[in-house]
């Protein structure tokens, strides 16, 4: 029996490309305003506006009663409100930047159905049932880091 050649063609060199979505972009502020502590401090005092809202709104796909709900006001308030107070601007950030980590690792579809599903992870939870508790947040992003990074459990 004669032995055929295996050819494997690959290419010489892979691209990878990595979006890198960030908060910035989510929340439609310029560059430079949530960059260091001490401008998002002030950034937060002055109220994040409602196109930074509609931009998180927009990527999350969460609707108005889910992220009313997490940021601790009702749907009706979310509608009338043209400037955000210092609690729900940070909440909108920490919000922004969960989902930026998300999409850029998931994809944005991807990272939906993620937020949609109990993961035995975090005690068969669904991810989305977290957001209204700064401590849900950060319970979620290092999740993504551990995926991130290869620690499945």
């Amino acid at each position: 029996m004669e032995k055929k050649p295996s050819i494997v063609n690959e290419p010489a060199v892979a691209y990878y490309k990595k979006s890198r979505l960030s908060a910035h972009d989510i929340l439609n502020v310029e560059y430079g305003r949530l960059d260091e502590p001490f401008q998002r401090v002030d950034t937060f005092r002055k109220g994040l506006k409602k196109r930074s809202f509609e931009g998180l709104k927009e990527i999350s796909g969460l609707d108005n009663n889910t992220l009313a709900a997490a940021l601790a006001v009702s749907a009706k308030t979310l509608q009338r409100k043209d400037v955000f107070d210092v609690v729900q601007s940070e909440k909108m950030y920490e919000l922004a930047e969960l989902y930026a980590l998300g999409t850029n690792y998931f994809g944005s579809e991807g990272f939906r159905r993620w937020m949609e599903r109990p993961l035995f992870t975090i005690g068969n939870r669904i991810p989305l049932d977290l957001l209204d508790v700064f401590e849900g947040l950060d319970i979620l992003k290092t999740e993504i880091m551990r995926l991130q990074h290869g620690i499945a459990i």
